[in-house]
This record gives C-alpha cells, structure tokens and sequence, in this order.
C-alpha cells in the first residue's frame, strides 16, 4: 500500500503530514524536489526544508534512515570457505580500482550461481579490516521489499555511514534527495576514504535501478571534495546493466565470468572444504578422495551446484562408496534439471506448491511461524482455535516438502538461491516437468491476498480487538504486544492490500471477504488500520471514521470502488479528519478512482465546507 501524502486541492485541515528525511523517488526512480518525500515502499518520509533543523538530534536521523535490516540481509550470503575469493585482490582491475585516490567504480560480474555475493561479502570484511576507509554496504535481493528498491540502498548506506562518522550529521537541510545527501555528507571532508559494497544489481526493481546507476556514474561532476567515494559493484552480466554502467567511461569492468581458472581454483577448495566436513561427519579421514575428480568434472565452476550436492551428500542415509558416487553421477548437471529432482522427492506436490506459492509472491521472507499459520489458514475458519495446536518443528515440514530449494536462516523461510525463483515463476517460455515455470504471480499474489484477508477476518479480532485510541496514533509497546499474540497479524495488516491488488482480475473473488475488514467502526478494522499505521510510520491519526468506500479510495482499489458506487449509499459520507471519499482520491493523487466518484456525484470539503466540483467547474467557465 502505498502512503505517498501530497498536498491537493482539496485538502481538510487535518490534512496527514510528515516531516523527515529525504526527497521523493518517483516511480522512475527520478528526484522530484516539488514534493519532498521518499517513498519506501510501507514508508514515507517527507522532508521541507524549513524544517531542516527539526530533527532533535543525530538519533532522529540515524532512526529516519534505519529503513531495512541490512546487517542481517548481508547475513543470508554463505560464509567463503577458506582461501577462495582472494584472486579478486589480486586481480589487475581490482588493484587498479582499489589504488586509485579518486572517484571510481569497479563492476564486478559473473554468471548465475557464480558466487557474486559471497564474494561482495568477503570484500566487506576485507576493506573494513585492511582500510580506514568508511565501507558501506547493501544486498539486493529480489525476494523482500526491504532488498529491491534503491531508495532503501541509498537509506542503509547513509546509515551505516553516519553510524561511523555522526559528526557528519550536518548536512545543512540543503538536499533534494538521498543521493546529494551522501554527496555532501563526503564533501564535509575529514572523513578519509568512503567505498560502497552493492551486490546483486540486476535484483534491483527496475523503476528505480536506472536513476541508481545514473547516480553511481556521474560521482566526478556531482562530488565537490577531493574525498573519494568509491563504488564496488555487483550483478550479472546484462546489458541493460552495461549500458547504465559503461556510460562513465572510468567504469572498470572486471568479468568474473571470464576468470575460468580463479573460479575453478575456488570451486576446488569448495569441494575440499565440503569432503573434509563429510569425513568428519561419517568419521572417515581420507575415505572420500575419490569424489574430488568427479565432483570437479561436473561442477562446471558453478559454487551453487556443489554447495547444492554437498547437502545432497549430508543427508544421504546411504553414506558408502557406492552410494555417494551413484548420487555424484546421477545428479543432474543442469540446474533446472537439479532443481526439478529435488521438488520431485516432495513428500507432498500440492503442499509444496503451496508453500513455494508462498515463500515466491510474499513481500518479504516469513518466519517459521507465520509460515506455519499462513500454510494452514483456510478461507471457512472463523477462529484462531479453529487451527488448534500448531504442530511443532514446522522446520523438519518445510524440509520434507520442499527439500534443498528452500533454506532457512534465522527462522526465516528463503529460496535457495534467486536461479530457483526464476525457475518457478511462470513467463513466457515453456518450462520441463511439473515445476519449472509453473508458479503465475497473480496466482501467488491471490493465495497470499486469501490467506491475509481470511486471517483478519478471524473472530478474535472482532472480540478480543487491539484497543486503540481512535484519535491518536497507535501506540508501540501496545501494538507489539498484540502482534506476539497474533504472530501472522503483522504481515497480514501490513500487505493484505498490495497482494488484493496484484490479484488482478481474480481479486474480485475476494470482494465479498473484504467486507467485513473493511467496515468501519468494527474491531476487525481497527485492529488491521491500527497495525498497518504503525507499520506505515505515519504521524497523522489512524482513521478509524472510514467506510468501505473510502478504504478502497485509499488503496486505490479501482474495481472495489466501481462495485461499491454501483451498490449505493455512502459517496458523500464524511471522515471527520480525512473528509468524503473524493477528498481521499484526490490526497492519494488517484485521478482515475477521483473522476469515478466526481462523476457518480462525489462531493469534496474545502475548508469546512462541501463542494460539488462539477458544479464549482461550470461555474468557473
């Protein structure tokens, strides 16, 4: 749900309002210094520069820009087994970028499952041991909101950037947006070398992948200090990448996917490190030599085709000779092809599916437990008890249904690797075996959008509500409370709308279901209004006053809006803070669902005062 706020015509005098950091980044990616917000997906930030000196102090800034878990997105990259990555310090491209005392950017790329990540990690690390230079970081990762947009890379490395050098807070209020904030956070000086890590580009959403790169290419005209700031990037070879890139003809280009003996060399102590780990499981020092050459001659310099059959490996039962060397042989080289066996040994195809419809259309990662609600809710419960005891070691489930292809990290529930992604999800070629390319987005988003709108239409949220003050903003401690008790609520509240949407033409199926979550003035709506707004950051008070129609008009639900008015009843009802559903359209600058109600006779308030705008049009000819 987006919570972009402008200023519109038919503003009330509770107009929602929030003031930050940032400018807004427009769905292009492009700056607008007219509106003065950021958009972060469930997050808006606004910034007026009159209000520049508003902030209390660092603190404020640090939290405005505190917008995704970075640290732990790093956290999901496999630690390097030992010795591998290094030949990228010594490689001649690295060198040059890494001596050079100006502004520059190495492009790092590599083909799927070449170890991108892994090594933007190690050169993480590295940097921040062997320099003094500010190193900041962030994975792109196309699995969760918090790793795909721009706006929230530029966010974390501004982040991590005045957690090293608060002094530099400063900056004077005199920004339009992120990237000259981090421009002129450098030009204050003193803070020696600055480089940035950013792995994974090509798993950049694309509306805002090209103001990045654009951004990234013109450091030497938009930097006014002789500090370096220096950009290491990550991604596949794809042209629309090279194009963005090559077009700052310093860019140094180093093509991982032509350093076939350095990857070869890392693929092998890879396998080593693997063996070593199995002889020590199956306590057999030595015993299982006889896997290098054949694992070496079917890896094809690919790090994730032999982590995948080394896991293959561990959890064999049969751990003889024999055995390990019918697995190497027989596994597919292909990845598609690998990646079909493992879902074909599935204890269950629908169940599996379910869950990979899940982990594919969810906005971000799942923990275990909401996963284990999320893959039991069905439409007919009526009540939290209808599910009774959730069954324990959910994990050891996941495993059994969806093997190797998913991993689990800190209790949440990720695909293995993004190659897997690509191979569910459905396009426009025709996929081999019951898995590859199978999985529709609008089917994803429909199962998802069911799932969240049938969890909070559950009776518990009707008798055992979240009380809020309806006139103020929800409290934390109050909200995170509840949210412990009700562990999917969190998710539910927070993306029920987004997946509604991107159901498309199936969304309708739902319309009934809506209902009952979005009258307002019941607990239903409350509690999920109440979560949502928390999650959402907004300043301005819950509105707990709306109807149907004017929760559609936020969302900008388009098809509910045209049922509703064809329905009846309500057009000109009147939100005490957010007056009719006109005034909402117009807010939320939605000029299709605004022209849908001026023309079924939508008013609007003006000051106070109700209008009928097609009358004020006329009258102004």
């Amino acid at each position: 749900m987006s919570n972009q706020q402008p200023n519109t015509p038919f503003e009330t005098n509770h107009s929602p309002q929030r003031y930050s950091l940032g400018t807004y980044i427009h769905g292009d990616g492009s700056g607008n210094s007219g509106s003065n917000n950021i958009n972060s997906g469930n997050t808006t930030f606004n910034f007026n520069r009159e209000n520049a000196n508003s902030f209390g102090s660092s603190a404020d800034v640090l939290q405005c820009l505190y917008t995704s878990e970075y640290g732990s997105h790093r956290g999901r990259v496999r630690e390097p087994a030992e010795g591998t990555c290094t030949w990228v310090l010594e490689h001649p491209k690295y060198q040059e970028w890494s001596e050079k005392n100006v502004s520059s950017l190495l492009w790092l790329s590599a083909d799927p499952g070449y170890g991108k990540s892994v090594i933007a990690s190690f050169l993480v690390k590295h940097l921040k041991k062997r320099t003094d230079a500010i190193v900041c970081y962030f994975f792109f990762k196309e699995d969760n909101d918090e790793q795909r947009r721009a706006t929230f890379a530029l966010c974390a490395i501004l982040h991590q950037h005045f957690v090293e050098r608060s002094s530099l807070y400063g900056y004077g209020g005199g920004s339009d947006t992120l990237w000259d904030i981090l421009i002129e956070s450098v030009a204050k000086g003193g803070c020696g070398e600055v480089i940035r890590v950013v792995d994974a580009l090509d798993e950049c959403e694309e509306v805002t992948l090209g103001r990045f790169m654009h951004n990234v290419t013109r450091l030497p005209v938009s930097q006014t200090s002789d500090t370096p700031l220096k950009f290491l990037v990550t991604g596949r070879p794809y042209l629309k990448i090279e194009r963005g890139l090559s077009s700052w003809a310093t860019t140094i280009r180093l093509k991982g996917e032509n350093e076939v003996n350095s990857i070869s060399a890392d693929v092998t102590l890879l396998i080593d490190k693997g063996i070593n780990e199995l002889e020590s499981i199956r306590e057999n020092p030595g015993g299982l030599g006889y896997l290098r050459s054949v694992l070496m001659s079917s890896a094809d310099r690919t790090f994730l085709w032999v982590s995948l059959v080394l896991e293959i490996l561990k959890d064999s039962e049969d751990d003889s000779p024999e055995g390990f060397a019918d697995i190497v042989s027989t596994t597919p080289r292909d990845l598609a092809e690998l990646y079909t066996k493992i879902l074909n040994k599935s204890a269950s195809y629908d169940k599996a599916r379910q869950i990979l419809h899940i982990v594919v259309g969810a906005a971000r990662p799942l923990t275990l437990r909401e996963m284990n609600i999320a893959f039991r809710m069905r439409r007919n419960q009526k009540s939290v008890k209808d599910q009774r005891d959730l069954p324990q070691g959910f994990e050891k489930t996941v495993k059994n249904l969806c093997g190797l292809f998913v991993r689990i990290i800190d209790s949440k529930i990720y695909l293995v690797h993004q190659t897997a992604r690509e191979f569910l999800i459905k396009g426009t070629l025709a996929g081999q075996g019951n898995w590859q390319y199978t999985l529709s987005p609008i089917d994803s988003s429909f199962i998802l959008a069911d799932i969240c709108i049938s969890y909070l239409s559950l009776r518990e949220f009707e008798s055992d509500p979240l009380m809020v003050d309806g006139a103020r903003i929800p409290n934390r401690w109050a909200v995170d409370s509840y949210l412990r008790k009700y562990p999917l609520l969190d998710y539910a509240a927070s993306h029920w709308a987004d997946h509604f949407l991107d159901s498309q033409d199936r969304q309708m199926e739902l319309f009934e279901c809506t209902k009952l979550i979005c009258s307002g003035g019941s607990h239903r709506f409350h509690t999920w209004v109440s979560v949502y707004w928390q999650n959402s950051d907004l300043y301005c008070p819950p509105p707990h006053d709306f109807t149907h129609l004017m929760v559609a008009s936020w969302l900008g639900q388009r098809t509910v809006v045209e049922r509703l008015l064809a329905e009846g009843g309500g057009i000109n009802t009147r939100s005490k803070s957010y007056g009719t559903a006109l005034n909402i359209a117009a807010l939320r600058e939605d000029k299709d669902i605004a022209r849908m109600l001026v023309e079924s006779s939508g008013n609007a308030y003006i000051c106070e005062r109700e209008y009928n705008i097609l009358d004020v049009s006329r009258l102004l000819l």
